[in-house]
């Protein structure tokens, strides 16, 4: 991504087999099924707080009302949920002293650093390789954790099962799919908070680059020779912000996975007894959230 010409390419290969897959599939069923960023911005968009309505009017709703909406997801569609999920927190895993700890392990231990040298002989360098073993292992990882929450709220709502609402979940992957969508306000958070100060720092570069966009030496708006400030945004402020990001996406959250959980449960008992592990897997996840988010600014 720091090479033009490779991203160039890239964009390109893209965008070829998006026009391909939509002359082959139609328009719509290829951006609503099969290209990613599609799918991606769709699920953002529904913790929105404007939604279309008939024509082009705009509807207003409290944020996060369009996660309550339609029916219990699909297998590969809650996994890429789970994947959004994890791909972010793992951007802020690399920026931890546990993933170098990781590195460093890798390089020390013989039998893990004589394969990853071997591999590396193919022209794939050896942090490519843990960086790419590692983003394959988080959703799997996010995976195992949000069916293990799902078979326990399963589990503890058994009791009150005669309750139940029609058309309730009453197998792991139907669980799993009617809450999926209960974390995306925490995720959305997520996103806010990790790449809040690269915005803001990052984005300054947009400054120069209006006035020479090609770098032929023009100067269109007076801006070419802007200094970027990367000390835009202080620690402290950083860390306010972002907590509170997370906290009052947190909240969102539970609020949602309730309401969901009375919709799909009926009983007023079951819903409450299912959510007491879904909170706790909200609650880690948070945890984890702001410990990665801490790193940077306070080492270990």
């Amino acid at each position: 991504n720091d090479v033009p010409r490779l991203l160039a390419r890239a964009m390109l290969g893209y965008a070829i087999l998006t026009w391909a897959g939509m002359i082959v599939f139609g328009r719509d069923a290829w951006l609503e099924r099969a290209e990613a960023f599609s799918v991606a911005f769709g699920v953002l968009g529904r913790f929105a707080p404007l939604a279309p309505a008939d024509g082009a009017r705009l509807v207003l709703r409290p944020y996060g009302a369009g996660l309550l909406d339609g029916d219990v997801a699909s297998a590969s569609f809650t996994m890429f949920v789970l994947t959004m999920l994890s791909t972010v927190t793992f951007d802020g895993f690399l920026e931890t002293p546990l993933f170098q700890d990781l590195l460093n392990w890798v390089y020390t231990n013989p039998r893990v650093g004589n394969l990853v040298y071997e591999i590396s002989e193919y022209g794939i360098s050896d942090t490519t390789l843990v960086k790419t073993v590692a983003l394959g292992a988080f959703p799997l990882g996010f995976l195992a954790a949000y069916l293990l929450t799902s078979w326990a709220m399963l589990r503890v709502t058994d009791r009150w099962a005669r309750d139940w609402a029609p058309g309730a979940p009453r197998t792991v992957r139907a669980v799993a799919g009617a809450f999926v969508l209960t974390l995306v306000p925490i995720a959305v958070a997520y996103h806010l908070a990790h790449y809040f100060s690269l915005l803001l720092t990052a984005g300054q570069f947009v400054i120069p680059l209006a006035s020479d966009p090609f770098g032929f030496g023009w100067n269109l708006f007076g801006t070419a020779d802007y200094q970027v400030d990367i000390g835009i945004l202080s620690p402290k402020f950083f860390w306010y912000a972002a907590t509170s990001a997370i906290v009052i996406g947190h909240v969102i959250a539970v609020y949602i996975a309730h309401v969901v959980a009375l919709r799909r449960f009926g009983s007023r008992m079951a819903a409450l007894a299912s959510q007491v592990p879904m909170v706790a897997l909200m609650v880690g996840y948070t945890m984890v959230s702001l410990w990665i988010l801490a790193q940077p600014i306070v080492g270990r």
